[in-house]
């Protein structure tokens, strides 16, 4: 007999208590999903849970999950909701949204002489960089939405950033999760006690690690830290060409012995007006004026180490040899530690500081969501990121690239005004792009956004028809009655939303 959403909200509130379960509209739009435009055109989608809830500890997770497990209803564990893929985007009726920022929010341990920190998924990751740098310490994997996420959603997408070619991917750096199973079992995986070496049994820290919540939720984490790196200095080289960027990009990544490079990035025009929206809003506050020039084809750079000013003057030496360019950038360094974070954090910002650039769109604008965070082999980036500009051209979409030219990750933010023409664009253009991605460049969907609920159906195409089957008997063994995170990563049924099917035809 079918449970009914009166009898659900009950024993919600028997678990939890009335402080902690919600159904307010408020709140659950408040913590869902911004479907980038398409309930506005599409007034049938809601991408909302029906309950809101806020677990105290995990003995309360236990309980939901066993309830929910019995009657099978769908439960998403969120972070801090900055997934652009649509990882917590409910899609089931009747879904609970288990949000851990309020209560389970906490660093349990930190311990210095093992080099180890053990948490709550609802801490925030600037919170564990904070408390770390106390002791010269810090967690090496900072993804772009370093000043919002937490550190459980992190564990989930097995979140990276801009330096991930030097200090790899959230994954590299768990050491123990502890995990409710969707029957509500506990389990253990990995080592809480520091060990980082071991090869005991199957190496199930890795299969949770990335797995968007769809295996099981994370209660607490112990992850390997590491010293924070002293000396850093930053440089914007500014091109007017891509070509004159790559030019360089392949002279400096032959010197990369001599280089200790923390960051390598590229950003296009559109992006740099982003960053400088966001320094003109901080300069508004009472911040320093900075501005960067607009040109499509600029480097910037973050150096850290030993003979630092050498390593400046290396690089310059590169970008100004009048026999690699057509014409020498602009070169600017940043050496206060204040104008350096001012800088990176205007780069973590390009995205939403864009918009106070941009003039208000007179329809609704959506931005695609299937194509955010391409990744291609580090030597064909410019050529991909040419071919992407071009395409998007063709089909009328606004196209910002920026991306990390040492792991060949390219973002494509793609927007387009809603309507019946320019969402048939849309999906033409996706195809195409798509097409390219594995036809012409052997790349990927995806390289740091995860899969979700958007990309889930390029999947087959990314892997065959085999390896998904294997995913799919994975989730049917943790999950039989897929309450976990349901209708993401291609494991079982794909709403027809997610590939935009029936959507301007």
């Amino acid at each position: 007999m079918r449970i009914s959403k009166e009898e659900i909200e009950k024993r919600l509130i028997e678990i939890l208590g009335e402080d902690n379960v919600s159904t307010d509209p408020i709140d659950l739009i408040s913590h869902g999903y911004v479907s980038k435009g398409l309930e506005t055109y599409f007034k049938d989608l809601k991408f909302r849970a029906t309950y809101f809830v806020t677990p105290r500890n995990k003995e309360d997770v236990i309980q939901i999950v066993k309830f929910c497990n019995k009657n099978k209803i769908p439960i998403i564990p969120r972070g801090a909701g900055t997934s652009t893929a649509g990882q917590v985007v409910p899609i089931e009726e009747n879904t609970i949204l288990m949000d851990f920022g309020k209560h389970m929010n906490k660093i349990k341990e930190i311990n210095i002489s093992e080099e180890y920190i053990i948490v709550e998924p609802g801490v925030p990751f600037i919170d564990i960089q904070k408390e770390l740098s106390k002791f010269g310490y810090f967690f090496q994997a900072e993804p772009g939405s370093a000043f919002y996420c937490q550190i459980g959603g992190m564990v989930g997408n097995n979140a990276s950033g801009a330096t991930s070619h030097k200090y790899g991917t959230t994954g590299d750096y768990v050491n123990h999760l502890e995990i409710v199973l969707a029957d509500g079992t506990m389990i253990n995986v990995g080592h809480r006690n520091g060990i980082v070496k071991s090869v005991a049994g199957y190496d199930l820290v890795r299969l949770f690690v990335g797995s968007e919540g769809t295996l099981g939720i994370i209660t607490e984490i112990t992850l390997k830290i590491g010293k924070m790196p002293k000396n850093e200095k930053s440089m914007i080289i500014s091109f007017k060409t891509l070509d004159d960027c790559w030019k360089c990009v392949k002279k400096i990544k032959e010197e990369s012995e001599n280089l200790n490079l923390e960051l390598f990035e590229y950003a296009d025009s559109m992006t740099l007006e982003g960053i400088n929206a966001n320094f003109k809003w901080l300069a508004k506050r009472g911040y320093k004026k900075i501005k960067v020039k607009k040109r499509d084809g600029t480097i910037l750079l973050k150096l850290v180490g030993k003979d630092i000013d050498g390593q400046i003057e290396l690089i310059k030496e590169i970008a100004t040899n009048e026999n690699f360019y057509d014409e020498l950038p602009a070169i600017d360094i940043f050496e206060e530690p204040f104008d350096q974070v001012m800088l990176w954090e205007g780069r973590h910002n390009a995205g939403p500081s864009i918009a106070r650039a941009m003039k208000p769109p007179q329809d609704p604008r959506m931005y695609i969501p299937l194509v955010l965070d391409l990744a291609v082999p580090p030597n064909k980036v410019i050529n991909f990121i040419k071919i992407a500009k071009q395409l998007s051209k063709e089909f009328g979409i606004l196209p910002i690239t920026f991306g990390h030219f040492l792991d060949g990750n390219v973002h494509l933010i793609a927007a387009i005004t809603i309507n019946e023409e320019t969402l048939k664009n849309a999906r033409i253009f996706q195809q195409k792009l798509m097409d390219k991605i594995y036809n012409e460049f052997g790349g990927t969907i995806t390289a740091e956004h995860g899969v979700g609920l958007w990309k889930q159906s390029q999947l087959v195409r990314e892997y065959g028809e085999t390896t998904m089957n294997i995913m799919k008997k994975i989730k049917d063994l943790f999950d039989p009655n897929h309450i976990l995170n349901p209708c993401k990563m291609g494991v079982d049924k794909i709403p027809e939303i997610a590939d935009l099917k029936g959507l301007g035809e």
